[in-house]
């Protein structure tokens, strides 16, 4: 960190003026370190989130505070670690101010991937988001963007009970269960083992509960979700090979 950020120090997060994604309009987010990433041994990354700043120096922590990601490049040089490039944003993430799961992957012929799992819920709909990218010494590139989960079971009076076919008492009968307002939907993710040197592909195993409306009838009903996706690397970025999002 000291080496990206002239002056920091381990005693407080970090000011850093950022692009909110919005026109010309610049953040200033409170950085801290996050992951340092080995990609070979001549190349280092250091992950930073940053929480925007209250105004008052303080991170803020409403339920819609997303945290900016920054990315800074090292290369070893004459026996030293020189900064080779910063990226103050790459991506915003999160909830409530929490950037959520960060993980490394070391994946065939050299290459690394960051993934960033979370989670929002508001309202009683709680939903989870995995983002994977892919970093080089030349920064960091978006592959694949999926909602791996969610539930309305808190959201939506009976939902729970109806999905698992609980017959509801007539006088307590909810409004009807939509595919938008009732749903429990989990899942697990991996990267398979690749057999050469390609890109593996990323599988999604989805389990759980949603409903489901006939087109002919219009009836809904729930269904069990027991869903593999598996999404294969093009080139540019992971597309759907097989199966299908059940929470897209």
């Amino acid at each position: 960190m000291a080496d990206a950020f002239s002056g920091w120090t381990a005693a407080a997060p970090y000011p850093v003026q950022v692009p909110s994604g919005e026109g010309t309009r610049q953040d200033r987010v409170l950085v801290s370190p996050a992951l340092v990433v080995t990609l070979d041994a001549d190349h280092r990354m250091l992950v930073v989130s940053g929480v925007p700043d209250d105004g008052h120096g303080q991170p803020e922590q409403f339920h819609a505070t997303a945290v900016n990601i920054g990315l800074y490049g090292f290369e070893r040089r004459a026996g030293r670690w020189v900064k080779t490039f910063e990226r103050a944003s790459f991506a915003w993430t999160g909830a409530y101010g929490v950037v959520g799961d960060l993980g490394v992957h070391s994946l065939a012929a050299g290459r690394t991937a960051l993934s960033m799992e979370n989670g929002y819920c508001g309202q009683g709909y709680c939903s989870q988001r995995l983002q994977v990218f892919a970093l080089s010494p030349r920064g960091a590139k978006l592959l694949t963007e999926q909602m791996i989960g969610g539930n309305a079971t808190e959201a939506t009076l009976g939902c729970a009970e109806w999905l698992s076919g609980t017959p509801l008492a007539e006088a307590d009968k909810p409004d009807p269960m939509t595919p938008a307002n009732c749903y429990d939907v989990r899942s697990k993710w991996q990267f398979e083992k690749a057999d050469s040197d390609a890109w593996p592909d990323l599988v999604v195993t989805f389990t759980g509960t949603q409903a489901v409306e006939d087109s002919r009838t219009g009836q809904t009903t729930p269904r069990v979700v027991d869903e593999l996706l598996v999404l294969r690397h093009d080139g540019n970025g992971y597309k759907t090979l097989s199966g299908r999002n059940p929470m897209q």
